[in-house]
């Protein structure tokens, strides 16, 4: 702990004297720092160690629960223990002394065999195994020749039968001395010969179901361990000598505290590597995949931070690159290399080596190009690189690491969203749902990428972008939702009466995640679209849409006809003669005022009220509506009564008591309709009508409402009768007042006739004699006396 707070105070004193400041996110870096795991080498991986004649030894590790035990993975070579210069015994017995200059020979029946022969030249071949300077500070005991107690299981080296011999095939010496009391018969109690492993897939095994011991102490070897003896030499009668040569295979321990890291031999290639350690191979007798090992040594490396365009970062997106702070010293052809682990910290997923190291703090950019997404710990290295061997190299140790989350880049969509209110077949409308505040579309993001993102809205073509904002930010505009409205501005320049004028709208919302990417925009990180205000369709109505009438005596007052729109701001209404008589009148084209122009004319002139933007705006923002009528200024009619003839008077209609026009039924005359309007404005008939007015002696009379034919409705005595007819056309109507004058008949003479009632005047009257009862009347006619 105590380092880490010496760096961070060296980092504070380092960054005062060069006046730079560190950011927040930084010192956040710093505190999420964690210590990496100890790193440890799998049982069954395969590592280097030493040169045998000139090339690089591979190793099995096949125990690593203390230190590395470490196996030669395939054979140094095929070696005898037999050596001609070495003395023979036989049938002896040796001492203690003698078991290591003397070769053993026994007798088996008729054939012969040396047992045992030292292993001196075994160990003396394993020595030529050389070692560097940095091989020997993790050496724990240096490659030697096994023993039973070393290999055996419970032995010394901790390894069990699968750790150490080999899958098949290939038996390997031990050092140590064999006997097998349970031989058939006993022959060979007293003998003993050299140690082998056999393999643990061995169809040859024929010794399975006997025990061996070890000779010097009697420790038995189970059949199970597959730990035999076998002959140095083997002479037979019939066949001649045969000499026994087994695999050489050293082993070795080295201290794991000192190894600080290791990766395939393969992984110096500046790459990405997806970090695995093969441990398939063990004991296969082959060298695949071997891996190098990184020795500690006073190198350092320490991670400092993790920085995007200057900024520091705890988040990427896919296929970017990244720098990192890292304080080291150099060595020889030291490079800086990047270890990620998971999320926890505890497994190591990825290795790449980087660049040479340079001495102090310096940034190295780190391409995470084909890094998978997800969540890393970050560690460093700094190491030894020696492309021309695979021996083991000083490292630094692991530094602490630091975390990094690869995502996807964020992209953005935008998707038009009118809010309700415009006319049918239209998405944006003025007047009606593009006021200020509304929204017109919505920006969906996903992947979110590196959050917040910071936005902005920026031309397409023309400054119509400086209407809109996107809603939901932060003072920095930013966010890091998945969903934001892009809205109007309150304060929008296009802005008419709270709402967007007419036209078409373009505009484009750009957008950078918290690391500052892209750094140009791309596909994914800015949107633009267009879109049109629709002019609203405007409606208009005369205040009195029914068609004006008046009489050119009324026409000559000038009167006004206007009209109301709908919407009525910014707009305009004029007034315009369309059709007909259009002389007839003038009409005022701002106030709708009418003159008649007199002349006695009289016809039909049609009138148009329009609405339109109002010029003096400026703007166009409505499609121009109109409404007509008609006005039409008429004749008034007029009328004539003209007396029946039998009247005495030619223009009164005046009668006698005795005329028969008098009587009910009777003729009085006729009224003819003047003057007037035809019935089709233009056209040359006018249809007269005709009725008399209750009240006064109208109910005496009766007019045909069409020939205007006046008739008597009752028998009229002598005196003066008034009443009114109305005479109509379509137009108007007038009241024409009719006076009848009924006088005293002239005195007549009496005469004779049929019956008292009767007015036929008879002069003879013939009965039959035998008639009775026969009568004749006379009478004046028409006297009132």
């Amino acid at each position: 702990m105590w380092k880490k707070t010496f760096i961070i105070a060296a980092c504070l004193l380092s960054c005062l004297s060069v006046a730079y400041v560190y950011s927040k996110e930084y010192f956040g870096n710093i505190l999420n720092a964690q210590s990496a795991p100890v790193f440890q080498l799998p049982k069954g991986s395969k590592v280097i160690l030493g040169t045998y004649n000139g090339k690089e030894v591979v190793w099995d590790i096949g125990n690593n629960t203390s230190d590395y035990v470490l196996m030669s993975s395939k054979p140094l070579s095929y070696i005898q223990t037999y050596d001609s210069i070495i003395p023979l015994m036989v049938n002896t017995v040796p001492t203690l002394s003698e078991r290591d200059n003397y070769c053993i020979q026994v007798h088996r029946g008729s054939d012969s065999r040396i047992g045992y022969c030292p292993t001196q030249n075994l160990e003396n071949e394993i020595e030529k195994i050389q070692l560097n300077s940095s091989e020997n500070k993790t050496i724990v005991r240096n490659p030697f020749l096994p023993s039973i107690f070393d290999a055996k299981t419970g032995g010394t080296l901790g390894l069990t039968l699968s750790d150490r011999a080999y899958k098949k095939e290939t038996d390997y010496w031990l050092k140590g001395r064999i006997s097998s009391h349970e031989y058939t018969g006993g022959a060979e109690s007293a003998t003993y010969g050299n140690v082998v492993q056999n393999p643990i897939l061995d169809a040859s095994w024929g010794e399975a179901n006997f025990n061996f011991f070890e000779f010097d102490t009697g420790t038995v070897i189970t059949s199970s361990e597959r730990i035999a003896w076998m002959w140095s030499v083997d002479w037979k009668n019939t066949t001649g000598g045969r000499i026994y040569k087994m695999a050489l295979r050293p082993f070795s321990v080295i201290d794991k505290t000192k190894v600080n890291f290791s990766s395939n031999t393969s992984y110096t290639d500046g790459n990405w590597h997806n970090y695995v350690i093969d441990t398939t191979n063990l004991n296969e007798n082959n060298e695949l995949n071997p891996n190098k090992l990184r020795i500690q040594s006073s190198l350092t490396a320490t991670l400092l931070n993790i920085k995007r365009n200057n900024h520091s970062t705890q988040k990427i997106a896919k296929n970017q690159s990244v720098d990192l702070s890292v304080n080291a010293n150099t060595g020889t052809n030291t490079q800086i290399s990047v270890i990620l682990y998971n999320d926890a910290g505890t497994d190591i997923q990825y290795y790449k080596m980087l660049e040479p190291t340079r001495n102090g703090s310096n940034d190295y950019t780190l391409d995470i190009t084909g890094v998978p997404v997800g969540k890393y710990q970050v560690a460093v290295i700094n190491e030894e690189y020696d492309a021309s061997s695979n021996l083991p190299v000083e490292s630094s140790p692991i530094s602490d690491l630091l975390p990094l989350e690869i995502v996807e880049h964020h992209k953005l969509a935008y998707t038009k969203t009118p809010q309700s209110g415009a006319s049918s077949g239209k998405d944006y409308e003025f007047s009606k749902n593009v006021n200020a505040g509304q929204a017109v579309g919505k920006i969906t993001v996903n992947p979110l990428g590196v959050t917040p993102l910071t936005y902005s809205v920026e031309s397409n073509g023309d400054n119509s972008y400086q209407n809109f904002e996107i809603d939901g930010l932060n003072s920095n505009n930013e966010s890091s939702a998945n969903s934001l409205n892009v809205k109007i501005k309150s304060n929008a320049p296009d802005l008419v009466n709270g709402g967007l004028k007419a036209g078409s709208y373009q505009f484009c919302v750009s957008s950078v995640d918290a690391n500052g990417d892209p750094t140009t925009a791309t596909s994914d990180s800015k949107i633009c679209t267009t879109f049109t205000v629709e002019k609203t369709n405007l409606a208009i109505a005369f205040n009195d849409p029914a068609m004006t009438k008046k009489s050119m005596n009324d026409a000559g007052t000038s009167w006004s006809e206007t009209a109301t729109a709908n919407p009525s701001y910014g707009t305009k209404v004029t007034y315009s003669k369309v059709g007909g008589d259009i002389s007839m009148i003038d009409i005022d084209p701002d106030t709708g005022a009418i003159t008649y122009n007199g002349g006695n004319a009289f016809g039909k002139v049609k009138i148009r009220a329009t609405v339109d933007d109002d010029p003096a705006s400026g703007e166009d923002n409505y499609n121009p509506a109109y409404v007509e009528k008609e006005i039409v200024i008429y004749r008034e009619v007029d009328g004539v009564v003209t007396p029946d003839p039998a009247s005495s008077d030619t223009t009164i209609p005046t009668f006698s008591a005795s005329d028969t026009n008098i009587k009910t039924g009777g003729t009085i005359g006729k009224i003819q309709g003047t003057l007037g309007t035809p019935d089709t404005i233009g056209g040359t008939t006018t249809t007269f009508s005709y009725a008399i007015k209750p009240g006064g002696d109208g109910g005496m009379f009766q007019v045909n409402s069409g020939t205007g034919v006046i008739k008597s409705n009752a028998n009229l005595g002598v005196g003066t009768y008034s009443f009114i007819i109305i005479v109509s056309d379509r137009w108007s109507n007038k009241e024409i007042p009719v006076t009848v004058n009924v006088g005293m008949a002239a005195a007549e003479n009496l005469k004779f006739y049929q019956s008292p009632t009767s007015n036929t005047i008879i002069t003879t009257k013939s009965a039959a004699l035998t008639d009775t009862g026969v009568t004749v009347f006379a009478t004046v006619k028409g006297s009132t006396n």
